[in-house]
């Protein structure tokens, strides 16, 4: 074999610089492009973190028979996408929708009141929606409210581990019977097993309507009490109070904007 000409090993040593060269600025374009993909898959994964919320059946607020699953359901999840969150309900009986975001099961109950005890476990948003408790009668009876002394001696339906209040109240003289729902709570008020019943004003009228019961049944104007609807986050999650506070602000964006009317406009709720 003919050794190589000076020329010919001039021209071989270019090649393989060139080559190698070539090569260093390939693998330095792919280190690039995997740097930005990896930052690209990180901020995808900040931003659109899917969390696991939970509520229990409690028309019009939640249901999944209703359109956005409720107008509670409709708003929270509206509220984190704004916020930049996913979400991904499970409907839970009460009390276990409760217990299971306490325990870290899922990241957030979508539809509860504030008490003492619940905020040990749950970081609370500001209130999106208000409740007016009220008592709900039969029609026919001359019952009325106007302080605690009108309910001496009356048979009253509350639902199990609802927080009415948010301290504790004397219920002294008066029958407490618990059931698992207000629609359990309106039918034994119907049948006579019951006087009143303790609930939201909208929840005891779309339940009236589903009953068909409204010539039957009388909302007593007054409220017992007015309650703020809030979401509760885990505080099993070490960013529960983040959570929150891009709750609380989506919330407060969408009213600025309009789009918080518009949605309760759209399940005939106002405000």
């Amino acid at each position: 074999m003919a050794a190589l000409g000076p020329c010919t090993q001039i021209g071989l040593k270019i090649e393989i610089s060139l080559s190698e060269a070539a090569h260093d600025m390939i693998t330095r374009r792919k280190f690039f492009l995997m740097s930005m993909l990896f930052a690209l898959n990180v901020t995808v994964a900040t931003g659109g973190e899917v969390l696991r919320i939970t509520a229990n059946i409690w028309p019009p607020y939640v249901d999944d028979e209703m359109s956005g699953n409720g107008v509670a359901i409709a708003l929270v999840t509206a509220a984190l996408e704004r916020a930049g969150y996913e979400s991904q309900l499970v409907i839970e009986p009460w009390p276990r929708a409760l217990e299971a975001t306490q325990q870290g099961v899922y990241d957030i109950v979508c539809s509860l009141w504030l008490t003492e005890d619940r905020a040990a476990t749950l970081s609370f948003s500001e209130p999106y929606i208000e409740n007016h408790i009220k008592f709900i009668k039969r029609s026919s009876s001359d019952i009325e409210y106007h302080d605690r002394d009108d309910l001496n001696g009356l048979r009253i339906g509350v639902v199990n581990d609802y927080a009415y209040s948010a301290q504790p109240y004397d219920t002294t003289g008066i029958e407490i019977t618990e059931s698992g729902s207000v629609k359990q709570n309106i039918e034994r008020l119907l049948n006579n097993e019951i006087d009143l019943v303790l609930a939201d004003s909208r929840i005891a009228f779309f339940e009236v309507d589903q009953l068909r019961a409204a010539k039957r049944i009388t909302v007593l104007p007054k409220p017992v009490i007015t309650r703020g609807l809030r979401i509760g986050v885990s505080k099993q999650r070490p960013d529960h109070a983040e959570i929150v506070a891009a709750f609380n602000r989506a919330v407060t964006q969408m009213k600025e904007d309009g789009s918080y009317n518009s949605l309760m406009a759209n399940y005939r709720i106002s405000e």
